[in-house]
């Protein structure tokens, strides 16, 4: 008999969080999910190009008034270089929480105040599952060049979160 415990085993970690967590991900006022800026290159650890370091600047103009009171990136330079300016503006030290350990991020929100506004930086294959842990029912796919997604969750627990998504501004070359 496949009982629901042995069927969560067998869907392996990330899946069981995903299906089980998501209405009860996070608590905060709001989490803010962006994607990296534009990166200089194809390596696997690259930094931001010139532009990606303009829409940096550009995503800490935005968020700066926003209430932010955490910043998480992925142990990626090209995420963290994305929240620099931000942090660095709103003097806060942007937290590492590995690229596709979604129940560690989980584990994160859960542990911060519900009173927090959270901005995420994250991945084009990391943002849609991060969604859905966060409560959001929809789907979304993420293409290369979207650099300029702001997506704005009020997450409920024991609801669907509510989400707002925005486009902020193309930087100058």
């Amino acid at each position: 008999m496949l009982t629901r415990a042995r069927f969560m085993r067998m869907l392996g970690p990330a899946v069981a969080v995903l299906l089980t967590a998501a209405p009860y991900a996070a608590a905060q006022e709001a989490v803010i999910v962006v994607r990296h800026a534009e990166k200089a290159d194809q390596t696997p650890d690259t930094a931001l190009s010139a532009k990606g370091q303009a829409r940096a600047k550009a995503l800490a103009d935005l968020l700066r008034g926003a209430g932010v009171t955490h910043v998480i990136t992925s142990q990626y330079l090209r995420s963290r270089e994305t929240a620099a300016p931000l942090a660095t503006a709103l003097g806060l030290t942007a937290e590492q929480v590995p690229a596709r350990d979604l129940p560690a991020l989980v584990a994160r929100l859960r542990a911060l105040d519900p009173a927090s506004i959270v901005v995420v930086v994250g991945h084009s294959d990391t943002i849609p599952p991060m969604l859905t842990a966060l409560g959001w029912p929809g789907t979304l796919t993420l293409k290369e060049g979207d650099f300029d997604d702001v997506f704005v969750l009020a997450p409920r627990p024991g609801q669907r979160a509510s989400m707002v998504r925005l486009k902020y501004g193309q930087p100058s070359s």
